[in-house]
């Protein structure tokens, strides 16, 4: 692997509320139109937020040519870019963070939407790394996994031509290869290569390390966008409701054996395993597209539990709720004797399932004066997503979003303190999920993390 140092700037806030009793918490942040982007880190040992900016200008020359290139090969318009976006646009989402990947003391992966580079941060020594993974410049998964004990990063590829092509046919396959990164060696190996798809939005193996999960995100409406602003097409929006999604597919590997199964949802996105039963995982299916720099909520999002086994997955229940859209993020934990499962529900409500009977816990609202028609999709989002996490005694859920965090009681099932962010401008938004952080020993960088 190849690394290229990035430009980066830090700065602190303290925390005025003493009810913060989370830590080593990270929160993803896009400076819209720069490329930039600022990680803001909520530190255990220390009452402050520490706000770690990264310049990523000129980074989306090392894909530009490879892109540019393989348009011209497919004749695809010079102005024409995936979901509708500008060419400026296009760089930015797939610049953007999303997630968090922790790997070594003090050191994580920003999963970063779609791109041929890592980007890696090191808290300790306060410093930003793009990272050439050597797999041919092709594009690489955005949220992966890493074998702690052996020091094994596993992702995903797939040529940028795949991607290209899917400007044509939005339902044309991609061939994918999954790799295995040695950190102690620095040998790559090939794991797996076969059809799936790109926008690859997460790899994991389960506890047991003999299954693979793999997600396509996808985010495709079934052809593509007319070239023509929606205030100059009377039917713009009609024929966008005509298209409805592609769905997404979803690999299941069996590493010991070899065996694949492919699964299909409305724009897949993540993947929790169960505490107590490591052969159980949740998967979320979205239900959004991606329309140009706007997100189009297709309908109700959907909760799928699937039991891993020797002859496949099998489906053990789906949650689904008219309110339940746009769903961010999804987390499993314990709580007072349960395990439920915490979904993000657009525009402002956070939904707690009972993952025994897939059946609704509780809700806890949000303040958000949007409101969803449900009877006219697909619905424009008007305001940005938000994550959660759960303290780790299972009482308290953590809620970021653009410029502030939250913290609700979860038996109460109200908000208990929120905690406004510096730093957000008109050009900010929160953009994906919350992250935890790795550390075997306390330094003294990074507000002291």
């Amino acid at each position: 692997m190849k690394f290229t140092r990035l430009p980066t700037t830090q700065r602190e806030q303290l925390l005025a509320s003493s009810k913060f009793f989370f830590g080593d918490i990270l929160a993803p942040c896009l400076h819209k139109g720069k490329l930039d982007q600022t990680h803001y880190v909520f530190s255990a040992a220390h009452p402050a937020v520490v706000s770690f900016r990264v310049k990523l200008m000129g980074a989306d020359e090392s894909c530009k040519a490879d892109f540019e290139r393989v348009r011209d090969k497919w004749s695809v318009a010079n102005d024409a870019f995936p979901y509708g976006l500008s060419e400026a646009q296009w760089w930015e989402y797939c610049l953007a963070p999303h997630s968090y990947l922790a790997l070594e003391d003090g050191k994580c992966q920003v999963g970063l939407n779609l791109f041929n580079r890592f980007l890696h941060l090191d808290f300790n020594e306060q410093s930003a790394l793009l990272v050439d993974p050597g797999v041919g410049n092709q594009f690489v998964s955005t949220t992966n996994w890493f074998d702690h004990e052996r020091r094994e990063l596993w992702f995903a590829s797939w040529p940028v031509e795949g991607t290209v092509r899917r400007i044509l046919n939005p339902r044309g396959g991609v061939s994918v290869t999954i790799w295995k990164f040695s950190v102690r060696s620095g040998d790559i190996e090939k794991v797996w290569g076969g059809d799936l798809g790109d926008a690859l939005h997460q790899l994991c193996l389960d506890p047991s390390h003999r299954f693979l999960i793999l997600t396509e995100l996808g985010l495709r409406l079934e052809e593509p966008i007319p070239a023509q602003s929606p205030d100059h097409a009377p039917r713009f929006w009609e024929q966008v409701r005509a298209r409805g999604v592609v769905p997404s597919k979803i690999l299941v590997l069996d590493l010991k054996t070899g065996q694949e199964w492919r699964l299909s949802t409305l724009t897949a996105g993540h993947v929790e395993f169960d505490p107590e039963d490591p052969s159980v995982c949740y998967l979320s299916g979205h239900n959004i597209g991606l329309m140009g720099v706007e997100v189009g909520i297709f309908g109700s999002g959907i909760i799928h539990k699937y039991q891993l086994r020797e002859i496949g997955p099998a489906l053990l229940g789906e949650f689904t709720h008219e309110r339940f859209h746009r769903i961010t993020t999804h987390i499993v934990f314990r709580h007072r004797g349960k395990t439920l499962i915490g979904v993000s529900g657009y525009p402002g409500t956070v939904f707690l399932i009972n993952a025994a009977t897939m059946k609704l816990h509780r809700i806890i609202e949000m303040d958000s004066p949007e409101k969803i028609d449900t009877s006219l999709f697909p619905h424009i989002c008007g305001q940005d997503s938000y994550g959660i996490d759960a303290s780790k005694d299972g009482e308290a859920l953590l809620v970021a979003g653009t410029g502030f965090v939250r913290v609700a009681d979860i038996n109460e099932g109200r908000f208990i303190c929120t905690q406004k962010i510096e730093g957000y401008g008109a050009d900010c938004c929160f953009t994906g999920h919350l992250g935890r952080l790795v550390f075997t020993q306390r330094h003294t960088s990074c507000g002291n993390n």
